[in-house]
């Protein structure tokens, strides 16, 4: 009996701490502090809240958005005053080409450039077939016509120039006249040749045997007839140069293209009317 008292203790007592402490009250919560009020030693000042920002409530469906006004246009922009057409004056001749072949030009010499190697000019082009343009000549200076595989014209001015000139070219080829100046060198060494042959032929005491059988002295026929063939070919030579020659030079002429129209001629490397 006494046993069985003291096991129902033990198992009371084994039990008891659990409800114990549940039983057992806790310290007294703080009282909260007003808001505003200073925190109390000790204690992390709480953080301040920040409102949060209301959201954008989308307006109703129902409702439609007013259209915002297009832009304005920009205004148009100004256009650029026009500078007064340029008169053809003297001196200042607006120039039309009219060429036999495409690609003259009216070219302008603005320097010349002399050292021990030779000299050499600076060319400009002043404009192009047809050109139609007004050209400044009033200082003199040299001007020419030329193309490729055309022989360049004699030089010019216009300073005395004026108004509206038509410039009628006829280009000679320069491969032409290249030709004509080889036959030319060639034929002249032949005429040359030629004229050597006959004077030894002439000259020289020939030993020849005549229908007789006989041994008679005279000219080396040979020689002579050698240098009448030579001399032949080289003056046909020559005439043959001298014709590609004349026939591949670059001939211009002016003309002035009003009711009052004149021939114009090169004089001199000057404009004549």
């Amino acid at each position: 009996m006494r046993s069985a008292c003291l096991a129902s203790v033990l198992v009371a007592l084994a039990f008891a701490p659990s409800a114990f402490a549940q039983a057992v009250p806790g310290p007294p919560d703080a009282p909260a502090a007003p808001p505003g009020a200073p925190p109390t030693p000790g204690q992390d000042p709480a953080s301040p809240k920040v409102p949060e920002a209301a959201e954008p409530t989308a307006p109703p469906s129902g409702i439609a958005k007013p259209e915002e006004p297009p832009p304005p246009a920009p205004p148009p922009a100004a256009e650029p005053a026009k500078e007064p057409a340029q008169e053809p004056g003297k001196g200042t001749p607006r120039i039309h080409i009219e060429a036999d072949r495409p690609g003259v030009k009216l070219l302008r010499i603005s320097g010349v450039v002399s050292d021990r190697a030779g000299e050499g000019i600076f060319v400009r082009t002043a404009c192009e077939a047809p050109c139609d343009r007004i050209v400044d000549g009033r200082k003199d200076q040299v001007f020419f016509f030329g193309a490729d595989g055309m022989v360049p014209s004699r030089g010019f001015v216009l300073s005395n120039v004026g108004g509206d000139v038509v410039a009628h070219v006829n280009g000679g080829s320069f491969f032409g006249r290249q030709l004509g100046f080889l036959f030319g060198g060639f034929g002249g060494a032949a005429v040359l040749g030629g004229a050597i042959m006959l004077g030894i032929g002439y000259s020289a005491d020939g030993a020849t045997l005549n229908n007789e059988g006989k041994v008679t002295q005279g000219e080396n026929r040979a020689l002579t007839t050698g240098g009448f063939v030579t001399l032949g070919v080289g003056a046909a030579m020559v005439a043959t140069g001298i014709t590609l020659v004349l026939l591949n030079k670059t001939e211009i002429k002016l003309v002035q293209a009003t009711p009052k129209s004149a021939g114009v001629r090169l004089q001199m490397g000057r404009i004549v009317f």
